[in-house]
């Protein structure tokens, strides 16, 4: 499901529920999610937006996924129709599916439900595979995590951080200095998050929107635990599963949980020095 991250469109509906949240740039220098909801059903999703050439790439892997999204330009949509995905978005369903809360205003308002799309995909997408592998409750962390208390990261338009938590066992997420919760009021903190250096080149629907490039391989940063793990990502093919793994080849276990992969270019995430009393 397409989320919306405009200032306006936050706190967004159901975000804490999803299994797996991609952050990918957009126009502007912002970021827009890309939220795969699998392990629980969520009333409600939202607010939904549109599609991007990116998004084919990205959860072309996952066996015809579901795919929801309010339209997109022409070119777009024309594409969409040729990936590898059952497509319920509003275009596809409408009202089926999609409602609009009368507490904002559109775009920001668009809203839907596990329930809803999986009666509009009507039995159709098959069972994703499994993007990670997990430790177990006693399984150590490799030797070359390093503790981490926070990350920062600089989109251009949006500074986002993550910083450990141990009340929330979960990286703390913010934008713009802020927590980020969502519309109930709950932060965001999820038990991994994956920073994957990515490049961007330039969409063939419209030449101002960036398009991430998630074949081939890269370096990644891997949060979990309280600790970072430097890692490569590698991703031959559009069906392949991307792999991260640790300085010796290893496949690097996560913490049971969310998982959140942000999608920046090489160069623009950091680690912010301790604070001096």
């Amino acid at each position: 499901m397409k989320i919306d991250n405009h200032q306006q469109a936050r706190p967004q509906w159901g975000i804490n529920q999803a299994d797996v949240v991609f952050e990918e740039l957009v126009e502007g220098n912002i970021t827009r999610f890309a939220a795969i909801f699998h392990s629980r059903n969520v009333t409600d999703i939202g607010p939904v937006r549109s599609a991007r050439t990116g998004d084919f790439e990205l959860l072309s892997n996952l066996n015809t996924p579901l795919f929801g999204n309010s339209g997109g330009n022409p070119t777009v949509m024309r594409l969409l129709n040729e990936v590898d995905m059952v497509l319920v978005g509003d275009t596809n369903v409408g009202r089926a599916a999609y409602r609009r809360s009368d507490e904002r205003k559109a775009p920001y308002n668009l809203l839907t439900g596990t329930g809803e799309i999986y009666a509009a995909a009507d039995g159709r997408g098959g069972t994703p595979p499994q993007m990670f592998s997990y430790r177990d409750v006693d399984e150590r962390l490799p030797s070359s995590a390093q503790p981490t208390d926070a990350i920062e990261i600089d989109y251009g338009g949006y500074q986002v951080g993550y910083r450990w938590d141990d009340v929330f066992q979960g990286w703390v997420r913010t934008q713009q200095g802020t927590d980020h919760v969502d519309y109930n009021g709950v932060q965001v903190a999820p038990e991994n998050v994956i920073v994957q250096f990515v490049q961007y080149g330039q969409s063939v629907a419209y030449a101002g929107s960036p398009e991430v490039k998630v074949l081939g391989r890269g370096e990644a940063w891997v949060l979990t635990d309280g600790h970072r793990i430097e890692a490569t990502w590698n991703r031959p093919t559009s069906r392949d599963i991307t792999e991260f793994r640790d300085v010796d080849g290893a496949t690097i276990k996560l913490t049971p949980g969310r998982t959140w992969i942000a999608l920046p270019r090489s160069g623009t995430a950091s680690i912010p020095e301790p604070d001096q009393e």
